[in-house]
């Protein structure tokens, strides 16, 4: 894959710059993230998982609580996982405003959940593989806890070659396309993937 052409992982951004970032944004990001994605995520995380009321359901790099709030009613119970606190913060002010209280938050690192194996029925992930150093390390932790017949979804940006994004949002890839997906997922030992465009810019 010729990289001067394809955007792909971007140099300077770790995991810790991610964090830093986020920490400082977390008051601004519910309005920050109406640019980039809305309630069509939740929409088809449900449809593609099958989840119900008796579902249990984790949420890796859960910022706000957009996915566990848009959840919360869905299902018996999420686990909101976010390594950074400060937006943890926020997202219990929202959840509770809403009176989720079927959402736990944890603080943890999405290469290392702190869940046991095949716990949940279904992990999702909202627009943070492209800050993971390591796509496919996160993909193999969130099929790790998700229990045999459960789902591990995913949605995040399509490939684009905007680099200025790793300075204003400190993200490590420059979205993913269908080869890239099949790889890391491959990578991961997930098997019956699809890629499929939500058609938000």
């Amino acid at each position: 894959m010729n990289r001067a052409l394809t955007p792909g992982k971007l140099p300077g951004v770790d995991a810790k710059t991610v964090q830093e970032f986020f920490e400082g944004v977390a008051t601004d990001w519910d309005a920050m993230r109406l640019s980039h994605y809305d309630e069509r995520v939740i929409e088809k995380m449900a449809e593609v998982s099958g989840v119900d009321e008796h579902s249990e359901v984790v949420d890796v790099g859960t910022g706000t609580g957009f996915v566990g709030a848009g959840l919360s009613a869905r299902v018996k119970r999420i686990v909101g996982v976010d390594y950074a606190p400060a937006m943890l913060e926020v997202a219990r002010e929202n959840l509770r405003a809403l009176g989720a209280s079927n959402v736990d938050l944890v603080v943890g690192d999405i290469a290392r959940l702190p869940l046991e194996d095949d716990s949940v029925d279904a992990a999702f992930a909202n627009m943070v593989l492209h800050h993971a150093e390591d796509p496919a390390a996160m993909l193999r932790e969130m099929a790790r806890i998700v229990g045999p017949g459960g789902t591990v979804a995913i949605t995040d940006e399509v490939e684009h070659p905007f680099a200025w994004m790793r300075d204003e949002h400190a993200d490590v890839w420059l979205g993913f396309g269908s080869e890239e997906v099949e790889h890391f997922f491959g990578a991961a030992g997930l098997e019956g993937y699809g890629y499929e465009s939500l058609g938000m810019q």
